[in-house]
């Protein structure tokens, strides 16, 4: 069996196979507030949409507002242990974060070592609380 990705520097997609299990960052943290849970899932598959119409170049010319920006896993305040485990990561390995929602929203992967296109989603950061957003 051939195990090489045909899918390499194709437009961009998603799996959610190691999706965080902590319910702060999953969409099940915003489905409690009806009205702004439609508006936030409506922003989210928004971006989800507009990441799987475009490869990674595209996305890497874009500023981070609309493309994306990679910060150490070591800098999250959520445990990702599963996460690095399953998926062989180090404390220096990059998690990929996309905005959304006005930019009050954070959509959180990580890009496939095997298969380039893929993305990883593991998680949302609805409030800013997965890591340090700055001042």
């Amino acid at each position: 069996m051939n195990n090489k990705c045909s899918a390499n520097n194709e437009k961009i997609l998603l799996s959610f196979k190691y999706s965080i299990n902590n319910r702060d960052y999953t969409i099940k943290n915003i489905t409690t507030a009806k009205k702004k849970c439609n508006r936030e899932i409506e922003n989210l598959f928004k971006k989800l949409e507009e990441i799987t119409n475009l490869t990674w170049k595209e996305l890497q010319n874009r500023p981070k507002q609309t493309g994306y920006e990679t910060i150490p896993i070591s800098e999250f305040n959520i445990c990702l242990d599963n996460i690095k485990q399953d998926l062989n990561l180090s404390d220096d390995s990059k998690i990929i974060v996309f905005r959304f929602n006005s930019q009050k929203s954070r959509l959180l992967g990580v890009k496939s070592y095997e298969c380039s296109s893929i993305l990883y989603i593991i998680g949302y950061d609805w409030n800013f609380s997965a890591y340090n957003h700055g001042s």
